[in-house]
């Protein structure tokens, strides 16, 4: 026969159920390790070994360096770097039928320390790249360098002419081929993020796009944009690049002919100018496919 239930064990037994009531058991952890990543992470690992080549060799051949930086987003970085090396092969020779490569390799020993090993065990195939991936050292950006005779400009001027002046559906599909890229942003000039090299590299850039004989009516604009790095700040570089344009171009923050485009990433400055910047949506390619 059981034994009568006493007061103070009802009790403890009402109590008991009213906190699994008002507290119920957590769910079981999920192991980290089960997370599956839809993409492979570029900034470290056998990926960015393979593919990428080091964000210092911008800096040994910088007096002849130029090429694409395209914008995308975080953690999307090798899905557009398929997408922009697909569209930069296609195009180059629509659109430039006639173009040549300009990569002339350099005698005697490589100041940077693995290239010279690097470029030994792919040298053959190398060679023939007309764009050459490089590693940006910045989150949601990816860089390619032009080793062709076209200057970055001109080609996505090119580029974004041909691609507005298609039908709907062709602009749907190359924006569905470019939908994890943002802005492209043609840089002419690189050099080292110095203020003395950034100097240098904006007066060879006065002598291509700021003639003596330019229109006076044309109006100018500094935009800047800063990625790890904390040695330079906007201000500085509007400080070093304002003096130097010629005196009788106004400034127009707003509506200018052309914009002076300064970044500075990591280690390295690419600098630009760019005409309709405002008008062409800053050069975001999904933004003028949608017009």
């Amino acid at each position: 026969m059981d034994s009568p239930v006493t007061e103070p064990q009802a009790s403890a037994k009402r109590l008991l159920n009213e906190d699994t009531t008002l507290h119920p058991p957590k769910p079981p952890k999920k192991n980290k390790t089960e997370k599956i990543s839809n993409t492979i992470p570029i900034m470290r690992g056998k990926f960015k070994q393979r593919w990428l080549t080091k964000h210092s060799s911008l800096i040994k051949r910088s007096d002849t360096a130029s090429g694409m930086m395209v914008s995308c987003n975080v953690h999307a970085e090798t899905r557009a770097l398929g997408q922009v090396q697909s569209c930069l092969e296609k195009y180059v020779h629509e659109l430039f039928p006639q173009h040549s490569l300009t990569w002339e390799r350099l005698e005697g020993p490589l100041e940077i320390e693995g290239e010279e090993q690097e470029q030994e065990t792919h040298g053959v195939k190398n060679k023939d790249k007309r764009f050459q991936a490089v590693d940006a050292a910045c989150g949601g950006l990816v860089f390619y360098r032009f080793r062709i005779d076209i200057p970055p400009t001109q080609f996505l001027y090119k580029l974004i002419d041909h691609m507005t002046q298609q039908s709907k559906e062709d602009r749907q599909q190359i924006q569905m081929n470019l939908r994890h890229c943002a802005r492209w942003i043609p840089l002419d000039f690189i050099c080292t993020a110095t203020t003395e090299r950034i100097v240098r590299c904006f007066e060879r850039a006065l002598k291509v796009h700021f003639p003596p004989d330019i229109d006076p009516n044309t109006t100018v604009a500094i935009v800047t944009e800063i990625r790890n790095n904390i040695s330079l700040d906007k201000q500085t570089i509007i400080q070093l690049i304002a003096p130097l344009i010629p005196p009788q171009l106004k400034i127009d923050l707003k509506h200018p002919t052309r914009v002076i485009f300064v970044t500075v990433f990591k280690s390295v400055c690419g600098l630009s100018v760019l005409e309709n910047y405002y008008e062409k949506k800053k050069f975001n390619l999904a933004s003028l496919l949608n017009e």
